[in-house]
């Protein structure tokens, strides 16, 4: 694998990340103008919407950063021990 190999590949999954990082956080109003009821339903005390917009979201942004880092990572590594 070559620099430039490496490089279009994290800027895929850089791509497909933001992808799904944008379909969630523009699904939250989308989701309260359809089923308002279902979103201020209390889980755990707290109206669903705050739940998944504090929670869950926050939960969201660790795993892409997971997910982003391991692949970096292995590529890089798959980079440096074909000798670059």
């Amino acid at each position: 694998m070559t620099y430039e190999q490496m490089q279009a590949k994290q800027l895929k999954l850089s791509m497909l990340l933001a992808v799904v990082f944008l379909v969630t956080v523009f699904s939250v109003p989308f989701l309260n103008a359809a089923i308002p009821d279902q979103m201020i339903t209390p889980v755990l005390g707290i109206p669903f919407v705050w739940l998944l917009v504090g929670v869950l979201f926050h939960v969201e942004f660790w795993i892409i950063a997971l997910v982003y880092v391991t692949y970096s990572n292995r590529w890089e590594q798959e980079l440096t021990s074909d000798g670059g």
